[in-house]
């Protein structure tokens, strides 16, 4: 979509609002550097997205700017992306209180949504699976481990164990299955992670 400079105001527009700012004036399909002048504005070039400089910042459009050649870019700016802000809760009982969500509760809670979805893609083949637990030296402990669970989850395991041609990070027995290696949550990740290289 073209974008341009409204050179009196600094407004940036698109051609479709360019168009139905002049209702009256037939306006060719194609602008050239004529029909700019004669409307009083210049074309916005895209330029590229900077990258943000620090984790939970974010890069935004901010109208435009000139570039070191004299034509119009787009401007961009950083901003954080989250901020502190109050929100009124109503509990059970019809009281209506006032909460302050601190920068951090929306910082863990998209952590937690970026770990959800990273170990969602985590899936490896039983063969990878067997190799990292292998190198990690923890292949070994998987027969015992099994044995010693309680049951259902014992003989689900050992049928996904045995049976199972992939292996899916967010699959229940996984969990199962890093605690009976006494293994954390990121170490389960890690193994996944070395599996699929293998």
């Amino acid at each position: 979509m073209s974008e341009y400079r409204i050179r009196s105001t600094g407004e940036v527009k698109t051609q479709g609002q360019i168009r139905s700012d002049h209702p009256n004036t037939s306006l060719p399909k194609v602008w050239t550097e004529a029909t700019c002048e004669g409307l009083g504005i210049d074309p916005v070039l895209p330029s590229p997205r900077p990258a943000p400089s620090a984790d939970y910042k974010s890069v935004v459009r901010n109208g435009a700017e000139q570039d070191h050649a004299g034509n119009w870019v787009y401007a961009w700016t950083e901003r954080d992306m989250f901020t502190e802000y109050e929100e009124e809760v109503t509990d059970e009982e019809g009281v209506t209180s006032t909460n302050v969500v601190t920068v951090q509760d929306p910082i863990d809670a998209y952590e937690a949504a970026a770990l959800a979805k990273k170990r969602e893609g985590l899936v490896v083949t039983m063969r990878q699976a067997r190799l990292a637990l292998s190198q990690v030296d923890k292949l070994t402990m998987v027969n015992d481990a099994i044995a010693a669970m309680d049951e259902p989850d014992k003989t689900t395991v050992s049928i996904e164990w045995e049976y199972g041609s992939t292996v899916e990070r967010v699959s229940p027995w996984i969990d199962t299955m890093a605690t009976a290696l006494s293994m954390t949550g990121e170490e389960m990740d890690a193994l996944f992670e070395l599996a699929a290289t293998l």
